[in-house]
């Protein structure tokens, strides 16, 4: 084998021309030729004891296809062994010409995994927010929990105003013809507030229950829902009634209502100051969340900073369709059609790269900490991860462990527990920020 030309043309992407001596094409022939010759029944011959000047002239084509796949896979073997590349995904052939009693030429771009060795990865600066809630945080929680659970009472004798609810049937035609017309009946809007079309609320404001406004909105080509971007809605509201929120008052009653699981009986001693007690908790679980969540971004950020690594393209591309199958996965799950839906998947791959790129260069520096600490994961830890899989889907765990085995996965969830491992050894050796 030689290496007529290589060329770096990234740190991650490599091409070379390559040529197998005659010789070498020659002694690859005649050793595919007795292969095939060993498998071959002809009549007039006994099995194995085929001629191989035979099988060279009627089996031409079988004996070119083992005589190609032979040479290209010993020969890409022993170049990239030469060159140090590690390949990612399949190497691109261009180019090739094959000829009986010729050499064996050939070009082939690959993309290679670059060697990493992380660095200064102990001891990184992660935040230590307080996750105990403070008196104004479990106040903003019970408030939340009062409103909903609030009543609306009619208002009779007066107008609409802003703070009032009102109920009404919405039907929106598009009078360019680009949108699909719809129909809202009986629901709940505030006039005046947030969430409310601020021309809906101007036209309900100071109106009598049982009537019927209309107005046009011109909805900006960005920042809105696609349905409506860039389009003209003609509405149609008519208000059956105005409702007034009333909110309850916090009391031991309303604690014991709360507290109260869906079927079943309040705990014993249900009170004011239990359920605080329990919200406290809660948000407590939810802080202890978010500030994981933040020490482990923290952590990364650190480690991709002071280990700059080059993202092999074939690695960011599956990410990438990866991250867009589930996408579409959710979008299905939410009953939307996704033929019928105009989604632009070109500009989705745009904004899913970025992302994409991060998340590979995290795998490999992880990947390369879990080899450097020699980090494994037991087929004990695998088992209790699945087990935990399992419960949470509602499958029974050896079910699950088969399903998965059948898919070839469970090793790919092994790597994913050894990686969770490398970044868990990061946030404990990791140290408060100052």
């Amino acid at each position: 084998m030689n290496i007529t030309s290589y060329v770096e043309e990234s740190p991650t992407k490599k091409s070379m021309t390559l040529e197998v001596p005659v010789e070498e094409v020659r002694e690859a022939t005649e050793k595919a030729a007795r292969s095939l010759a060993r498998q071959i029944r002809l009549p007039g011959f006994r099995p194995g004891k085929v001629p191989a000047a035979i099988v060279k002239k009627r089996f031409a084509d079988d004996l070119k296809s083992e005589v190609l796949e032979s040479l290209l896979r010993s020969t890409l073997h022993e170049a990239f062994h030469e060159k140090g590349i590690s390949p990612v995904g399949e190497p691109k052939i261009d180019d090739l010409k094959y000829e009986a009693d010729a050499p064996l030429t050939f070009k082939v771009e690959v993309e290679h995994r670059p060697a990493v060795a992380p660095k200064d990865y102990r001891g990184l600066k992660v935040p230590t927010d307080p996750v105990i809630p403070t008196d104004d945080e479990v106040a903003a929680a019970l408030e939340r929990i009062r409103e909903g659970r609030a009543t609306f009472e009619a208002v009779e004798g007066r107008p609409a105003m802003d703070g009032d609810y009102g109920l009404v049937d919405i039907k929106g035609t598009f009078p360019g013809g680009d949108g699909k017309d719809f129909e809202r009946p009986k629901v709940l809007v505030e006039i005046g507030g947030e969430e409310t079309l601020p021309e809906m609320s101007a036209h309900l404001r100071n109106a009598e229950a049982g009537v019927t406004v209309s107005f046009q909105k011109d909805f900006p080509a960005e920042g809105v829902d696609p349905e409506f971007a860039g389009k003209s809605v003609l509405y149609h509201v008519q208000l059956h009634a105005i409702k007034k929120r009333v909110l309850p008052e916090w009391d031991d009653e309303l604690a014991r209502q709360v507290l109260k699981p869906r079927e079943g009986e309040a705990p014993e001693g249900a009170n004011l100051e239990m359920l605080k007690a329990e919200l406290i908790r809660s948000l407590m679980r939810e802080k202890e969340q978010a500030l994981r969540e933040k020490r482990r971004r923290a952590v990364l950020d650190a480690l991709l900073a002071l280990n700059p690594v080059d993202a092999p393209e074939t690695m960011v591309t599956a990410e990438v369709d990866s991250s867009l199958q589930q996408y579409a996965r959710f979008l299905a799950s939410q009953g939307m059609d996704l033929k019928e839906a105009k989604l632009d998947w070109n500009k989705l791959r745009e904004e899913a790269r970025p992302t994409a790129v991060r998340r590979v260069k995290e795998y490999l520096l992880l990947d390369a900490i879990a080899d450097a600490e020699k980090l494994e994961v037991s087929d004990t830890e695998l088992d209790a991860d699945l087990k935990r899989r399992a419960r949470s889907m509602g499958t029974s765990f050896g079910e699950l462990k088969s399903q998965l085995a059948k898919n070839d996965r469970l090793e790919g969830i092994r790597e994913e527990l050894r990686i969770d491992k490398a970044l868990e050894l990061l946030l404990t050796e990791a140290v408060a920020a100052s």
